[in-house]
Parts: C-alpha cells; structure tokens; sequence
C-alpha cells in the first residue's frame, strides 16, 4: 500500500510539474502597464475610478461627436483606417483601449457589460464629451453601444454597428466555468493561438499582416487572458435580444454593417438584428470578414461618413 501511495505521489508531482512547466513556457504576460510604458506609448491616458485608460482624440474641437468602440479581442487599433478620415471630414472623434485591453489597466472583478459601460460613461464626464455624440462600434463593442443607446437616449444620436456580436445562446463551457482549469486553457491554449484566431477573422488576411503586429502587443502585458476569461463569462454569453427589440422601439437612426465573408459572427444573423430593429439601414461588404472596417476601409468609411452627415 505504500508503495501504490509513494507512487501515485510521484505520478501526481510530475503532473504538477508538467503543468507548471507548460503554463509558465506559454504565459506571454511579461510586462507590466507602468508609468514608463505609459510615458513612452502613443496617445493619452486618463486615471478613472477602475484605473488608466488609453485613449486618442481627433478632429475639430466643435465638430459633431463619434466614439469607437472595439472589440472583445483587441484593442483601439482595429479603427486605424476609421479615425483619422472621421475627422479629416469634420467630426470629433475619439477612440479607446477598453478595460483589460490594449494598454488599459486591467482591473479585477468582473468584466461584465455594467464595467464597460461605467467606463464609457466615466471617461465622457472627464474628458468633458457630455454633448450628444453617434457610436460606431465592432463586434463585442455593439453591446455596449445597445446598452448605452437604450439606457440614456438623449446621449446618443445616431448608431452604427459593424459586425455586431451581441446575440448568443448563453452556453458558457464547463471548462470556461472551473477554476484553474479555465486559467490554465487561457494561456497554454488561448493565448498562443490568440493572434492567429484574429487573424483567420479576415476574409484575405494576407492583405492586412500588421494587425497581427498590433495584436500582439496587449498579449505581453499581464492580466490579459484573465480579463479575456471574465469578459467570455460574463459579457460575451449574455444575450441582448431584449436590448435589441428595446432600440428598435425607440426610433433611433441605426446603419447595420456587416462583412459577407464574417467567419465569427456568420452574415445570416444580420437578418435576425434587421426583424428586432426594423427601421434600421443595412449594407452588405463584400470580401471582408469580421473586421470589415479594417478589411475594406474605403468602402465602410464612405458609408459612415455619408450615414452621419446625412
């Protein structure tokens, strides 16, 4: 019996040790967000109630006001070839890392759909952008500009969502849901592969090679694939068919985009958001993916211009 006992423990510490050895070989998390990094990093950063926040803002000072919003997986940068032509054609433009992002701080707690939307709301009081402003928003993004569009009506003008990825059937996997486990799956598993799965969300992703650059820069600052993990728990499960059937009660002028090629969030569920918000505008890319901002620029940028000075 002591000999089953000695060496079900020497199987067990080399488990251990085996584990330990892939989670520590694969953790890209090696850099902290300091003041330095801050110091040295383009655009601006604010300090909120949940920590810094990196921001950019464009264009003429008296110009009509539209915020981006990004997606779950990246940073500001997936509106590079949005941000300047918004306000090369008049308009204040101003675009952010969301918490856990980019190089925002990654606060704890959790990364639910109310954190996101404090954060919007909090860095409008501060940077003193209360007039009514249009959102353009990607993917995880279009949740939070629904959110805010239903919440407080008056503070928006017009909505534009590209790619949206706010309808979900709520499933959160076993494995997202146990402890240890999930953190173990996020960097031995999740964060190798993170760029590359943004990448195979283009239609032609052999035209746009630096958005794997830009990508992979937020990966090395810790308490990403934490924040990665809550936000899958927490925000990206919760289904928004409600908030959808509310906007589409409440009259506002919305431009529905989508990419014809969109791998993650398939061009068939643009029908379900056409039914929920009737009276919206909707405009069909042709080669592009789940970024179709970023994969066809020109087109989307047309559309967005026209849209909002109309």
């Amino acid at each position: 019996m002591k000999k089953i006992f000695k060496v079900l423990l020497i199987l067990s510490t080399l488990a251990f040790l085996g584990i330990a050895s892939l989670y520590f070989y694969y953790n890209k998390e090696s850099k902290e967000l300091t003041d330095s990094v801050r110091k040295n990093a383009y655009g601006k950063f604010i300090k909120l109630s949940k920590g810094y926040v990196h921001y950019e803002i464009a264009g003429p000072d008296k110009g009509p006001l539209v915020i981006f919003l990004h997606g779950a997986g990246s940073g500001y940068y997936a509106w590079d070839k949005n941000f300047y032509e918004l306000a090369q054609a008049g308009f204040k433009v101003l675009r952010y890392d969301l918490y856990g992002r980019g190089l925002s701080d990654r606060p704890d707690g959790d990364y639910n759909l109310q954190l996101f939307t404090d954060q919007l709301k909090e860095l409008r009081d501060s940077l003193n952008l209360n007039t009514p402003c249009h959102i353009v928003a990607v993917s995880m993004g279009a949740m939070i500009a629904i959110d805010q569009a239903n919440k407080n009506p008056e503070d928006l003008d017009k909505l534009i969502l590209i790619d949206p990825a706010a309808i979900s059937n709520g499933d959160k996997h076993w494995t997202l849901k146990t402890p240890l486990i999930s953190d173990l799956l996020m960097t031995i598993y999740w964060s190798p592969r993170a760029v590359d799965k943004q990448m195979n969300e283009f239609h032609k992703p052999e035209r746009v090679p630096e958005y794997a650059e830009k990508s992979k820069v937020h990966l090395e600052y810790k308490g990403l694939c934490r924040a990665m993990l809550s936000t899958w728990l927490h925000t990206c499960t919760k289904n928004m068919d409600r908030e959808l059937e509310m906007l589409g009660r409440n009259k506002k002028e919305v431009l529905l985009i989508w990419g014809k090629n969109d791998p993650l969030t398939p061009v068939s569920l643009s029908k379900k958001y056409r039914t929920l918000i009737p009276h919206t505008q909707y405009a069909e890319i042709e080669n592009a993916g789940h970024l179709s901002n970023y994969e066809q620029p020109e087109i989307v940028n047309k559309l967005l211009i026209g849209f909002l000075q109309n």
